[in-house]
């Protein structure tokens, strides 16, 4: 199985074929003093594991994965939590272009398993299918097609709808997929949106799976 590396804010390793949970968010969505302060932390947590591990790159790998949770958890409370906005994805028309982008590529790019799309950001959990581009070639398309469409609707020019930045997780086993799509699921629920995952009309989870 190829793998594929790339650097850019936050390490990606990707091996081609393989599932992903993906997080991406609406621009400015986390106020740049937060951004900030989880970058600190994680340069501190960081530094913690490499002052006492002699990196191999299994070790590396590990840390990479260590950062990447460490990260989620931080932006993803912030994003649950933040009061002032924006919340772009609670207007119907915009989020229907979303999901729409989201479900066109289901198939051609990737095996769509689940998403949920939150007022200022989105969950996935895709397969890529052989022969795609790297994971952030896909995402880079589907969030400058998406984006335009949403802006253009939103009567929005010369400004970024996504944050440039997305977070995608390398998931390992069973277990794991099974966790990650009950925390999709249940992402609304957790905000109080909904009662049920069922009721949140911007969920979708692959019919095999239910």
């Amino acid at each position: 199985m190829e793998t594929r590396y790339y650097q850019r804010k936050l390490p990606h390793l990707q091996p081609a074929e393989v599932t992903f949970f993906i997080t991406f968010r609406l621009k400015d969505s986390v106020p740049l003093d937060d951004v900030r302060r989880i970058q600190e932390n994680l340069n501190r947590f960081e530094k913690g594991l490499l002052s006492w591990i002699n990196l191999t790159p299994k070790e590396k790998y590990e840390i990479d994965l260590a950062t990447h949770e460490k990260w989620f958890m931080f932006n993803d409370h912030l994003l649950e939590t933040n009061p002032n906005g924006p919340f772009w994805l609670k207007e119907t028309e915009v989020v229907n272009i979303v999901a729409e982008a989201i479900q066109f590529r289901a198939g051609k790019q990737y095996e769509l398993h689940g998403y949920t799309i939150m007022p200022n950001h989105v969950h996935m959990l895709v397969t890529l299918l052989p022969g795609v581009p790297v994971l952030h070639k896909v995402m880079q398309h589907l969030k400058r097609v998406s984006g335009k469409r949403c802006n253009e609707i939103l009567h929005r020019t010369g400004l970024a709808f996504w944050e440039e930045e997305s977070y995608d997780r390398i998931v390992r086993d069973e277990k794991e997929f099974f966790n990650i799509l009950n925390y999709i699921l249940r992402n609304p629920v957790k905000a109080k949106l909904a009662k049920s995952w069922k009721d949140w009309p911007y969920t979708y989870v692959q019919p095999e799976l239910l």
